[in-house]
């Protein structure tokens, strides 16, 4: 058997790190190994040392790890619990948009705006619905206030399908009507992509700011503010044995 298989298996039988040192004797202990090698420990560790840099360069995972003051662990068990559980938060939130944004594209028009409505109430602004056969182009009128400065928005809606895109005219007309609105800003929420035409109308210079808000940001908004979709706290725990014998100074 390789170094590297018989450490794995002592190690799994363990069920703990061990020194290179122990673990070199345990697996001669158990014959795992024949070697002729005089430094048995040194040979283990140069293995292991050897195929961690080896993984690294062919951009694979780690085996087996060396711990400072040379314990030797199995890379698997060295993600532990808080790691697992930041894996697994991370898949639900993905998860999460890509259902709230399937969702969001079945929608009728004066469904989305109404989701909005919620949005960018739940992130500090004054929101009026002006959707209509006659809006210019404005579906809702977004007011914060905050410090000397007053922020009047200007919200196109597009509620659109995967394939869709929005161009720059819808730009241009949503910009053209701010001033009807006595808005100094706009934005474009959007269940799809923009293209770069789009882009390049919104970020003219010289004329009111037109923010472009796709699917991606939508639903980043959406699970930051709490609107549309449901979190639960969860409880991850680790081991912290060190923080027990720690004294803390008087009058902390």
């Amino acid at each position: 058997m390789r170094w590297l298989d018989a450490a794995e298996q002592v190690l799994r039988d363990t069920g703990t790190p061990v020194h290179y040192v122990e673990l070199a004797e345990l697996i001669l202990h158990r014959h795992l190994v024949n070697t002729k090698s005089e430094t048995p420990a040194i040979t283990l560790h140069a293995s292991i040392n050897l195929d961690m840099k080896g993984r690294r360069s062919r951009g694979l995972p780690p085996r087996l790890l060396i711990l400072p003051g040379g314990d030797i662990t199995l890379a698997e068990w060295e993600r532990g619990p808080i790691e697992e559980a930041r894996a697994a938060l991370l898949e639900s939130r993905d998860h999460a948009k890509r259902q709230l944004l399937r969702k969001l594209r079945q929608l009728e028009g004066t469904e989305f705006e109404t989701f909005l409505e919620r949005l960018f109430t739940e992130m500090g602004y004054d929101v009026t619905v002006t959707g209509g056969p006659d809006d210019e182009g404005v579906d809702l009128v977004a007011e914060l206030v905050a410090g000397i400065g007053n922020q009047r928005l200007g919200i196109q809606a597009k509620c659109r399908g995967a394939q869709r895109e929005i161009g720059p005219n819808t730009v241009r007309l949503l910009r053209d009507a701010l001033a009807s609105y006595e808005c100094n800003a706009g934005a474009v929420v959007a269940t799809c992509r923009f293209n770069e035409g789009a882009v390049r109308v919104a970020e003219e210079f010289g004329k009111p700011p037109v923010d472009l808000v796709d699917a991606d940001r939508l639903t980043d908004l959406a699970l930051q503010f709490g609107v549309g979709v449901r979190s639960e706290t969860i409880g991850a725990y680790s081991e912290d044995l060190d923080s027990v014998f720690v004294v803390e100074p008087l009058g902390s």
